[in-house]
């Protein structure tokens, strides 16, 4: 074997001294397809003798034979893994493939195209129809490229027995749900600047409900600017959006918690109450704190239990929970008003919310009379102190900018 592979490296060396620029075009041609298949050939017999050369890499206490050569050869560490993957197949199985690589009748990335192929259809296919799979693609080989060969590969099974594809279908669905409820995960972590940093993985299928709700309250924000003119980057779109649906998430058809129904509770001085003025805290048993316009906000979304204190902090009335407007209500809300109610904004029903125009604060009802169609963006400016808002005779609002 050593004086064979000497009398190849002196046949290589002596092609190597000659001038190819004067060989004829046709025998240039049959020189590249011939070197091209010696280059499989070698490559077939250099997996041969790795798939066998442990005792190498003990010799010299290497975890493997890869780790060896990666530190001999001086060569990157996953492409020799990636040869002994290959090597350890075809010492076991696909006999096929690897005589048709010792012969040069497929290249080394076809052969470990083909051999992926096969693998991956394993436990679709029995024993036969694996053979017969392994004939397809050494038959495509003879006009694929190895991304050719890969492609056909991802759909092999189909291809060798179409009867079954339904049911190989259920059962990769059914595997890919469990991989992904597995590796699903969330987490949120305070950053202490007002802002919360969220980090996870989620199920495809969770992603698109969530990603399709975000574009949904992002719409309408399309053109949406910055006090200073400039363009809404869309991701802040999105975590905008966020807020906006969790406060259009009705509370009493949420699970309990801690033995009721789950609540926000707001606490607010009977001065911060009256006067709007300073900022209120909102209970979720932490230190989350928002200002008095956020937390009136939440309130015409939200269910609410308003716990109002006097100076020295003691409860002076814990007044009666606030609900949503029901479907109907919103119905008759979003019939009668059919856009935003903003001058100029129109922004449609299905994109608004409902705004009470007596504020809760100010023992406003959940009524149809009391409720009006307000976009995300109007429904804040409503309540941002930054603004005056006054209503018109047509029932549309006019906002001005405080100066």
């Amino acid at each position: 074997m050593t004086e064979s592979l000497g009398s190849v490296r002196d046949a290589i060396s002596a092609m190597g001294e000659f001038e190819p620029l004067y060989v004829p075009e046709p025998q240039k041609r049959e020189l590249l397809r011939g070197l091209a298949a010696a280059q499989a050939q070698l490559a077939a017999v250099r997996l041969k003798v790795m798939a066998v050369a442990g005792d190498v890499a003990a010799r010299d206490g290497a975890k493997d034979v890869a780790t060896w050569m990666a530190a001999d050869h001086r060569i990157a560490p996953a492409e020799a893994r990636t040869d002994l993957a290959l090597a350890t197949t075809f010492d076991v199985r696909w006999q096929a493939t690897a005589a048709a690589l010792a012969a040069g009748d497929v290249h080394l990335d076809q052969a470990r195209a083909i051999a992926d192929a096969l693998d991956g259809t394993r436990d679709d296919l029995s024993a036969t129809k694996l053979l017969e799979a392994e004939q397809i693609m050494l038959t495509a080989a003879k006009k694929l490229d190895a991304a050719g060969l890969r492609k056909l590969g991802r759909g092999l099974a189909d291809v060798v027995d179409p009867d079954a594809a339904e049911e190989r279908e259920a059962k990769r669905l059914a595997e890919e749900e469990k991989h992904a409820a597995e590796k699903a995960k969330l987490t949120l972590t305070p950053k202490g600047d007002g802002t919360t940093r969220i980090a996870g993985v989620l199920p495809n299928a969770v992603a698109r409900r969530l990603s399709t709700c975000l574009e949904a309250f992002a719409q309408p924000r399309k053109q949406a600017a910055e006090s200073d003119g400039r363009r809404v980057p869309h991701s802040r779109l999105l975590a905008r959006a966020l807020g906006d649906l969790l406060e259009r998430i009705d509370p009493s058809r949420l699970p309990d918690h801690g033995g009721d129904a789950t609540t926000v509770i707001v606490t607010l001085s009977l001065e911060q109450l009256r006067t709007d003025l300073a900022s209120a805290g909102i209970g979720f048993n932490d230190d989350v704190a928002m200002t008095a316009a956020t937390a009136r906000r939440l309130a015409c979304q939200a269910q609410i239990i308003p716990v109002v204190l006097g100076g020295e902090g003691q409860i002076l009335d814990a007044g009666r929970r606030s609900r949503l407007h029901h479907p109907m209500q919103r119905k008759m809300i979003r019939l009668r008003d059919g856009q935003c109610q903003a001058a100029g904004c129109t922004v449609k029903a299905e994109w608004c919310e409902i705004h009470h125009l007596v504020p809760w604060s100010h023992g406003g009802k959940t009524s149809v009379k009391d409720g009006v169609l307000l976009c995300s963006h109007h429904h804040h400016r409503v309540h941002d102190q930054a603004y005056l808002h006054e209503r018109q005779p047509d029932g549309s609002f006019r906002f001005t900018r405080r100066t």
